[in-house]
């Protein structure tokens, strides 16, 4: 199965972020604490070179947090500022406190020539980060809309959340070509690719072959299976197990690819991280 998604509203989203980054004086840059690597846009990196960037690892706690502490320091190595958030339950207080580090240098060249300014973040990821989400927390209100799946955010949104910050919302966007299918397979896992152009049993097999690669003992606790050499037996098996059958017993694969897809995405299966820490940074090493 080869992977590719980049719907029109991207294109245009595209086009709406070029047009407006001369506005824009922080990224408030999203990425999957799961897939820190695959979930990471080369084409908004190359958009907002030069920019101030506060590198926000969300949904940590659905990560491992051994391999979160191991992204955390290649970021800080990097010169990145980086925090983490876990979605719903991220910490106003702290993502305005890491925002107003990187803005006061900002508002206080601005006032000593006697302007007041306003400092405007762009809050940017892949679809189904968590951008409304933390935009949400930042405003303290619904202002955002918010969904589990990707493409709920169409347009532009300013949102104000301080006297001084001003947050751009900008929908989810991928590249145009996902030539990297590992990543690519890796950002379906998690919902970033809509699911309607997916086949869902082929992908939940490559999720279970990503398992039993990464962590194996999860998927014996969670469903009480043995790890087997062919994934698919393993998938399953696990459709065996939770009683999703088709008439002659046979494993219903579709119904088992939904409930493997929704247990992963909410965390039921445990904590993983598939992008390891130098996966990054060694790229960029190469000059990519």
């Amino acid at each position: 199965m080869k992977i590719n998604w980049y719907p029109g509203h991207m294109a245009s989203a595209r086009r709406m972020l070029t047009e407006n980054l001369r506005l824009i004086d922080i990224v408030l840059l999203l990425l999957d604490a799961r897939i820190p690597y695959s979930s990471r846009n080369p084409d908004l990196d190359r958009l907002t070179r030069g920019k101030q960037v506060l590198v926000l690892l969300n949904k940590a706690d659905l990560a491992d947090p051994a391999l979160t502490a191991g992204w955390i320091k290649e970021f800080e190595r990097k010169g990145y500022a980086v925090m983490t958030a876990n979605g719903k339950t991220a910490k106003r207080g702290e993502l305005l406190a890491a925002l107003n580090r990187l803005s006061a240098p900002m508002l206080e060249k601005a006032q000593a020539r006697g302007v007041r300014k306003t400092v405007r973040v762009l809050c940017a990821g892949v679809p189904n980060v968590g951008k409304s989400t933390i935009i949400n927390v930042l405003a303290g209100s619904g202002r955002a809309k918010t969904g589990d799946r990707a493409g709920v955010t169409r347009g532009k949104q300013w949102i104000r959340v301080s006297q001084y910050l001003e947050l751009l919302d900008s929908p989810g966007l991928l590249w145009p070509r996902l030539d990297n299918q590992t990543a690519a397979k890796r950002l379906a896992f998690t919902g970033a690719i809509n699911d309607d152009i997916l086949d869902l049993e082929e992908l939940a097999a490559e999720l279970t072959a990503q398992i039993s690669a990464s962590y194996p003992d999860n998927l014996t606790a969670r469903y009480g299976v043995e790890v087997l050499p062919d994934p698919n037996l393993t998938f399953e098996a696990i459709c065996v197990k939770r009683g999703l059958l088709l008439k002659g017993g046979a494993p219903d694969r579709l119904r088992g690819a939904v409930m493997l897809l929704d247990e992963y995405r909410s965390g039921k299966i445990g904590r993983m991280t598939f992008d390891l820490p130098f996966e990054l940074f060694k790229e960029e090493s190469n000059g990519s």
